[in-house]
């Protein structure tokens, strides 16, 4: 929804609707980017370490990321 410029007390309040509504948009967006990040590194790593095992506890965090997908899978 497009800002529209008025003049009057409710003016105020019809600004902050269309800001409050885009605002959302932009946070659903990024939220939804955030998620396809999350999943495209998770993948990467799990491929990583399929193809190379000897990386294996290298990293503990990246050996615990990798066990919660094949748990979860």
């Amino acid at each position: 929804m497009a800002a529209v410029a008025r003049t009057g007390p409710d003016s105020t309040a019809v600004l902050e609707a269309s800001d409050h509504e885009a605002g959302a948009a932009r946070t659903e967006k990024l939220t939804a980017a955030q998620q396809r990040r999350a999943a495209a590194r998770t993948r990467d790593l799990t491929a990583l370490l399929r193809d190379r095992p000897d990386l294996a506890g290298v990293h503990a965090p990246a050996d615990f990321a990798v066990d919660a997908v094949r748990w979860c899978a």
